[in-house]
């Protein structure tokens, strides 16, 4: 009876944990269960606009004559399919033109790679072939989502998941991405995908598919392929090039066309990143589409030579911080942070277009912690970071700009901070980026400390992860 007594008094601790959770858990109270519903309403509301907005503005007006970067994709693949120069900016004009309905001078800059693992679309007319390309995009928007959620060790129907998931079809590089139907929208699942891949031990696989990412896109899949050498992943290394040697064999089968084409290819990027030029940093460059750091560099030093110096210390020595605290970690800190890290990097002197910043994402699946984990400076100031790029500056800035007083859109101020203001947040990135590859690289040096009053941390052992 004593004991009874003794048991009411005092219950069992677990079931007295389980009911203090219950009563302290805002989920399972009344006001807790009304605002993560009402969270979960914002964000669906949110998703679903998102959603509609990538069918209305990109796959309903799939066939309607349009310039995009497809379009130009399309049309030099339909030149190497038939034999003919892919990068004679005349020819490729007046190709387009016939195929596409848009008279718009092109100036080729895609490797042979691309066009030769993209010609089966040009056996279809521009508008089915424009069609499926944008339902293709629509299908890479959701691999990317649901890559990034898999990569972050995400789990469940949990609050974060939809707080991800809305954020991700809210980000405005990727809805710019798809309205142009760039190639970015393709290439970024491939590459999170064979990331993923890799980190389930699958090389060949892994190998496969980022070969083939890096045919599309170079400057996006060359990264990863860097990144899993360093760790000693012959195998998908050794996948990748074969992947390469296979495109390599199809374009070998029209040599002659390649040895025609590469004086063209030469004058194409001179027409494009020359001193002067559209997509150059100095003068008559795009205001808000070039997003190296030269950019910046050149309004003070007014110096092509100098900026592409200094812009070229500061890539190689984030490179060397970036190599330097993956091996103090002997290669153990997460994969999503290491590759997002050294691709960002990448942006700082090498041409990007804004849709590839669409594979920086794979750095949210470090910044949001697990449930188990707690918000750092670091994650709240990298998700803060990718807050700010999420929003429509590029498009509000067009927008705003024409009805702007010229002496504001002159002023040193205009056109070093507002127009270049991406430049600046990926530059914020990329510190945020490294001190977290420094504080990944602390955790696991603290991790392997041996027990004991020493506050000296030693050397970690020699196995690679």
């Amino acid at each position: 009876m004593e004991g009874d007594e003794a048991r009411a008094m005092n219950p069992h601790p677990a079931a007295q944990g389980r009911t203090e959770s219950a009563t302290n858990n805002p989920r399972r109270s009344g006001p807790g269960i009304l605002g993560a519903r009402i969270s979960y309403l914002l964000f669906g509301v949110i998703a679903a606009l998102m959603i509609s907005d990538f069918l209305l503005r990109g796959v309903v007006p799939a066939f309607t004559p349009g310039r995009t970067d497809f379009s130009e994709v399309y049309t030099s693949a339909w030149l190497w399919r038939h034999g003919q120069n892919i990068y004679s900016s005349s020819l490729a004009t007046s190709t387009q033109e016939k195929l596409v309905g848009v008279s718009v001078q092109v100036a080729p800059i895609y490797p042979p790679t691309t066009f030769a693992l993209l010609s089966p679309f040009t056996f279809l007319p521009w508008k089915w072939a424009n069609f499926i390309w944008m339902m293709l995009c629509l299908a890479g928007v959701g691999a990317t989502v649901f890559l990034v959620w898999r990569i972050g060790g995400f789990r469940g129907w949990s609050l974060r998941t939809m707080a991800l998931m809305t954020f991700l079809l809210t980000f405005d590089p990727l809805h710019q991405a798809f309205h142009l139907g760039n190639l970015a929208v393709v290439v970024a699942p491939l590459a999170l995908w064979a990331i993923l891949l890799a980190e389930r031990e699958k090389d060949v696989a892994a190998g496969f598919v980022v070969g083939v990412a890096t045919c599309l896109k170079p400057q996006i899949g060359i990264w990863i392929i860097l990144y899993y050498l360093l760790r000693g992943r012959r195998k998908m290394f050794c996948s990748a090039l074969a992947a390469a040697a296979a495109v390599a064999a199809m374009l070998w089968s029209r040599s002659a066309v390649l040895l025609e084409s590469l004086p063209d290819y030469r004058a194409n990027l001179h027409y494009s990143f020359a001193p002067g030029r559209p997509y150059g940093f100095s003068e008559g460059a795009l205001p808000f589409h070039v997003n190296i750091v030269q950019v910046i560099l050149y309004q003070s030093l007014h110096s092509v030579f100098a900026s592409n110096l200094i812009a070229y210390v500061l890539y190689l020595s984030g490179i060397a911080f970036w190599g330097w605290m993956l091996w103090r970690a002997r290669f153990r800190i997460p994969a999503s942070l290491a590759i997002a890290s050294l691709m960002a990097l990448s942006f700082i002197a090498l041409y990007h277009s804004v849709a590839d910043t669409t594979i920086l994402t794979l750095a949210l699946g470090w910044a949001i912690p697990a449930e188990e984990q707690s918000w750092t400076r670091i994650r709240i100031a990298i998700g803060v970071i990718f807050l700010l790029m999420m929003l429509p500056g590029h498009s509000a800035l067009m927008r705003i700009s024409p009805y702007v007083a010229a002496s504001v859109t002159s002023a040193w101020w205009w056109r070093l901070f507002v127009t270049r203001y991406f430049v600046w947040l990926l530059s914020a990135l990329n510190v945020a980026l490294l001190f977290g590859m420094w504080q990944s690289a602390q955790e696991v040096r603290a991790a392997d400390a041996p027990p004991g009053p020493s506050f000296l941390i030693p050397r970690a052992g020699a196995a690679i992860y």
